[in-house]
């Protein structure tokens, strides 16, 4: 679809009427028909199911970061690490930008779906969802220098990279200036602004509040809170943080440069600025392999690996499944149940990354297989 190509309001609400109902959801093209400057005459009830089509592209993305970022995390052996410590903190992150957009999508009557174990559910290796950044594979391994370049790239900075020079792996399939054509930020920019314009309603109802999201988004200006925290923590970035500000409060690609740089972003008193300063010693890790397509399958693995693996895949699907109703009928105990559960993920995870791949090299790892239970 080129947007170039939509002249009149009957040709745009076609092409939302397309890709509501098609299945691979671009985000490129999402951003596209929402910043259309005929959005504003195209019938509204198109529209809303392009706003709610839009957030089930949000919720994908921040959903299919979790696991790769969990498994890095769980592959450092020490958990007081202060990388452990950084990347339990980007992950808690994603985890409140997941269920602030599920709030979002419920707010105008959408139902947020992250629980999928058909053939389009969400399987490792994978692509983001959306055709966001076609140039990454989402592998599940442990923490090492290739992961964190992916890393980086799925949280590159909308505007301009700061601190100092960013050289990506993937810096050819960048824009001529350096800068990549659509960075998530884009999506989330372009759904505030279909918000303010169309202002559906927005209600409470099948929302959710807690230690997982912070607030009920049932106003715009809720809206605009919920958004400036996912862009200023994450996705769209702008700035690292301001002089004022703590390293705390660095953004997720920031905090990834880190630990790739082996350097901590401290402020330069000789310039009171943001900088990388003191050295950040890579952390001690259990040297996870990259999980084969489809997961570490019965057949081909020990007894003991099995048991490990399908119990961790059985626990993770009842826990997506329960969150997940936590904005349908289970509600706030929903979420409770799904916080329970999160946390015996890694009585299944570590144990696993301790095993050796017998005649290769590296150990093996969890599968984040979502099943039928």
């Amino acid at each position: 679809m080129n947007s170039q190509n939509i002249t009149t309001t009957e040709n745009l609400n076609a092409s939302i009427d397309e890709i509501i109902q098609g299945d691979d959801k671009s985000m490129e093209e999402h951003v596209a028909l929402l910043n259309h400057n005929l959005i504003d005459s195209a019938d509204d009830e198109l529209r809303l199911a392009l706003l709610k089509d839009s957030l089930q592209v949000c919720i994908d993305l921040e959903f299919g970061t979790i696991p790769i970022y969990l498994a890095a995390l769980w592959s450092i052996k020490d958990n007081l690490d202060p990388v452990a410590k950084s990347i339990r903190h980007i992950v808690q992150e994603e985890m409140l930008h997941l269920a602030l957009v599920c709030n979002l999508l419920s707010s105008i009557g959408g139902d947020p779906k992250i629980y999928d174990t058909s053939d389009k559910g969400l399987r490792y290796p994978t692509k983001l969802p959306g055709g966001v950044h076609p140039e990454l594979t989402l592998r599940l391994s442990g923490l090492n220098d290739d992961l964190l370049d992916d890393f980086l790239e799925i949280e590159l900075p909308q505007g301009e990279i700061q601190i100092a020079e960013y050289d990506s792996k993937y810096k050819d399939c960048h824009e001529h200036d350096g800068e990549h054509s659509t960075t998530i930020g884009a999506l989330y920019d372009a759904i505030n602004k279909e918000f303010h314009s169309l202002k559906p309603e927005m209600k409470p109802d099948q929302q959710i509040s807690g230690p997982l999201s912070w607030f009920i988004v049932d106003t715009l200006e809720k809206l605009d809170s919920a958004i400036h925290w996912i862009k200023e923590q994450g996705e769209g970035a702008v700035e690292p943080t301001e002089v004022k500000s703590s390293p705390e409060e660095l953004s997720h690609f920031y905090r990834f440069w880190e630990v790739r740089k082996r350097q901590k972003i401290e402020l330069d008193p000789a310039t009171g600025k943001y900088a990388f300063m003191s050295p950040l010693a890579f952390p001690e890790i259990w040297p996870m392999a990259i999980v084969p397509e489809g997961g570490y399958q019965q057949n081909d693995v020990p007894e003991e690996v099995w048991e490990l693996s399908h119990q961790f895949d059985l626990v993770y699907s009842k826990m997506i499944h329960t969150l997940q109703s936590a904005w349908g009928e289970g509600g706030q105990a929903a979420l409770w149940k799904a916080i329970e559960l999160m946390f015996d993920l890694e009585k299944f995870a570590i144990p696993l990354m301790k095993i050796p791949l017998p005649g290769k090299v590296g150990n093996y790892g969890p599968s984040f297989r979502l099943i039928e239970y």
